[in-house]
């Protein structure tokens, strides 16, 4: 009796991690399906996690093999651990920072999730240091609290809108700012402001792309439209940062990355230790499992990702990223 439950209990784990593992995988390779529904958009957030189902497959065949053929799924097993965490171990000893033009420049991001943002977590990753901020999901209820804070007074040049829904977002800077573009017909605001620092121009850009729940077509001409907006400025130091609504291995991402012209700095980077950050959600009893929240730069910026911080009252963690201009 024992030994059908067991037997019964692996063809369970069996079948539903290959299934799983399956439906990943090509998740993985045909990104074209991403378009089809915002289901399948939603199932292919689970693409970093394949792991789980693979390791869950791998159980169960060594619960439904006997005797020594549980040496082979063992065998099985191991590998697949193997293979998937050779990529988190750390790498050898990063290269000696490049040379660059003037100083650096740090700018941090936060969807706010409807300015529900703690005010007082928020100004205390507000260090001397961060020269830009850029929120998405800015409301005139957050822009109060930032006032009556003293926030706007460090930052007073702005750029952007403050809307009572998801769509508002803004540019809060210690230097002029102006609007260089805008998106046009996209779910929430998106522009790309230019800035002087140190005697460096920049080109920020503050992204909020529309998520899969809204459909898979705007999902997609969304990200689209970004990709247009940031189009002009390839050859800038250029740095987007912001709510993507998409991970690396989604299409949108794919394609905004594919021509070489934008890098993800928020990606792990050789040298670094076992890191996977994920940015959402952080608002629920589920842990983070989808890093949305991305910093693009041009191969005329340099620098990555500082750190990343969670933030009560918002479903995505904060995003502070270092840059500077590459010689």
């Amino acid at each position: 009796m024992i030994r059908m439950g067991v037997s019964i209990l692996g063809w369970v784990l069996l079948v539903t991690g290959v299934l799983a593992s399956a439906v990943l995988l090509v998740l993985r390779q045909v990104t074209e399906l991403h378009s089809w529904h915002h289901f399948v958009i939603a199932a292919a957030t689970f693409i970093p996690l394949l792991w789980i189902p693979v390791l869950v497959g791998c159980v169960g065949l060594i619960l439904v093999l006997r005797d020594r053929w549980r040496l082979l799924g063992a065998a099985v097993l191991v590998a697949a651990m193997a293979v998937f965490s050779v990529p988190l171990l750390p790498q050898g000893e990063k290269e000696a920072y490049p040379v660059t033009v003037g100083s650096t420049f740090t700018v941090m991001s936060l969807n706010l999730q409807y300015g529900r943002a703690d005010l007082d977590e928020v100004t205390q990753l507000i260090t001397p240091d961060v020269d830009v901020l850029a929120l998405q999901e800015y409301t005139p209820g957050f822009e109060e609290q930032l006032a009556g804070a003293g926030i706007l007074e460090q930052f007073p040049h702005q750029v952007g809108s403050a809307e009572t829904d998801a769509s508002g977002s803004m540019l809060l800077s210690r230097t002029p700012v102006e609007v260089a573009a805008r998106t046009e017909g996209t779910a929430f605001e998106n522009l790309i402001a230019t800035t002087t620092v140190d005697g460096t121009d920049w080109h920020l850009g503050v992204i909020h792309s529309a998520p899969p729940q809204l459909g898979a077509d705007v999902w997609t001409d969304d990200a689209t439209a970004v990709g247009r907006l940031a189009e002009p400025y390839l050859e800038e130091n250029l740095l987007l940062v912001g709510d993507f609504n998409a991970i690396d291995q989604h299409r949108t991402m794919r394609e905004l990355t594919a021509g070489g012209g934008l890098r993800d700095l928020a990606a792990r980077q050789e040298g670094d230790g076992p890191g996977w950050h994920p940015t959402w959600p952080t608002d629920s009893w589920i842990p983070p499992f989808a890093r949305i929240d991305h910093a693009l730069a041009t191969d005329a910026v340099l620098g990555g990702v500082a750190e990343y911080e969670t933030v009560t009252g918002s479903d995505h963690k904060a995003l502070l990223v270092e840059v500077a201009a590459r010689i």
